[in-house]
């Protein structure tokens, strides 16, 4: 049976940084988890109630090859350059992504994980680490990431996913999978669907293109 491929990307609105996932990770852990308030009742015995839901956890292993794969089409980068003082968008550089993703951990970066339709979440991350064994095509890297909740606004979940927000952060560029076209790509982003067509040089919007980088810069309503 052949395995689908998911559209997985991890990006940083505040340092306009992005990163899509080369190959899919060999597994991905969703962890939701509550805590429960023990109480002792006279006369019945200790009784557990249920107190709050925990922070989202989400581990992705083995998600980033070498150099030169095949996979490195599939994907892309997008980052910061002091020597040009602009961003950069680059095709997959196994150095360049665990820097960006060792940054985020040491500075305790927000960011985004976006899987396909399934999971919009912002997240910071804990860890990232890499286990030393024979050399394999797939690096064995593990990135553990924590749902980022703001006190202020409640987060809602449903069926353990994370509902959409209403103001939705656009990345720079989107793979495309087999469930896109232009016009859900800009319907899902408030993006201008005929800007979005014109700026990639598609004809038919309604066409499916997976697989395609599409760039979303200056298509936004």
């Amino acid at each position: 049976m052949a395995t689908k491929r998911l559209n997985i990307m991890l990006y940083s609105e505040s340092e306009g940084e992005q990163i899509v996932f080369p190959i899919n990770p060999t597994s991905i852990e969703i962890k939701n988890e509550k805590t429960f308030d023990t109480y002792e009742i006279i006369g019945f015995g200790e009784v557990n109630i249920m107190a709050y839901h925990k922070p989202m956890r989400i581990f992705l292993s083995h998600f980033l090859p070498e150099n030169n794969s095949i996979f490195e089409t599939y994907s892309g980068i997008v980052y910061y350059s002091n020597e040009n003082s602009a961003y950069i968008e680059n095709e997959f550089s196994l150095e360049k992504a665990v820097s960006i993703l060792k940054k985020w951990a040491d500075n305790q970066t927000k960011i985004r994980l976006v899987i396909d339709d399934e999971l919009s979440l912002e997240c910071m991350v804990v860890s990232f680490s890499q286990t030393i064994r024979e050399s394999t095509s797939s690096k064995p890297y593990i990135l553990e990431l924590l749902e980022y909740r703001n006190p202020v606004y409640k987060t809602v979940t449903n069926n353990g996913l994370t509902t959409r927000a209403s103001s939705i952060n656009t990345p720079s560029f989107i793979l495309m999978t087999s469930k896109d076209t232009v016009y859900s790509i800009a319907d899902k982003y408030n993006l201008n669907f005929k800007v979005l067509a014109q700026n990639n040089g598609i004809d038919d919007p309604n066409k499916n293109l997976e697989g395609l980088k599409l760039s979303t810069k200056g298509a936004e309503n």
